[in-house]
């Protein structure tokens, strides 16, 4: 478990007022999760808040040609983690062990969030709620099967699949150039193949 929080915020991002971004602690600052060590589930660093990025400017592709890139999220990290990791390690033969496992929580914005996300309050501005509305994260449930194999090297070989039972969804804004922009949904992917070494027991 991790819990930081600001002692003062301050209006970082310009806008008038303090908001939840300008509530959480710098980048470098924040908690991140999902891999092969964490949350299974979860590619590596991909839980808890996302932010939507918008692209600006002119792209081409490889030919030169004039292309357009459609909204994207990152994930942003947040003020609170919580990871609990529960496995059985099953001896199958002398140098392979069986291993199923449940990897619960998330990476949340606030301590607050963790027992339950604040509702947004709608300033007007649509990309900002919609970044608003992603950065509320809910506790995460992954159930998975892995193996470890013994290596002549002192450790094993994991090998994980982690199926997350609840994937989290986050809105990304369409049609922003118009006067009725629209939101659709993107769904992080349910499973997960991980690979680490780890201690042999």
């Amino acid at each position: 478990m991790g819990l930081a929080q600001l002692f003062s915020a301050r209006d970082r991002n310009g806008n008038g007022r303090i908001d939840d971004f300008d509530r959480l602690l710098p980048i470098s600052e924040r908690f991140f999760s999902g891999g092969s060590s964490t949350l299974r589930g979860f590619a590596f660093e991909e839980a808890g808040p996302r932010r939507v990025i918008v692209p600006q400017g002119q792209f081409r592709n490889r030919q030169g040609k004039l292309i357009g890139l459609n909204p994207f999220t990152v994930p942003i990290g947040g003020n609170a983690m919580v990871v609990m990791n529960l496995e059985a390690r099953i001896p199958v033969t002398r140098n392979l062990q069986t291993v199923p496992f449940y990897d619960g929580g998330n990476v949340f914005r606030s301590i607050s969030d963790i027992f339950h996300a604040k509702p947004i309050v709608p300033t007007g501005n649509f990309l900002e709620d919609v970044n608003a509305e992603n950065l509320r994260a809910h506790w995460t449930n992954t159930v998975g099967l892995g193996f470890r194999v013994k290596t002549p090297f002192g450790g094993a070989l994991a090998v994980d699949y982690g199926y997350l039972l609840n994937p989290p969804r986050f809105l990304i804004p369409q049609n922003l150039n118009t006067n009725s922009p629209t939101t659709a949904i993107f769904r992080l992917h349910q499973g997960q193949i991980q690979f680490r070494f780890t201690q042999m027991f």
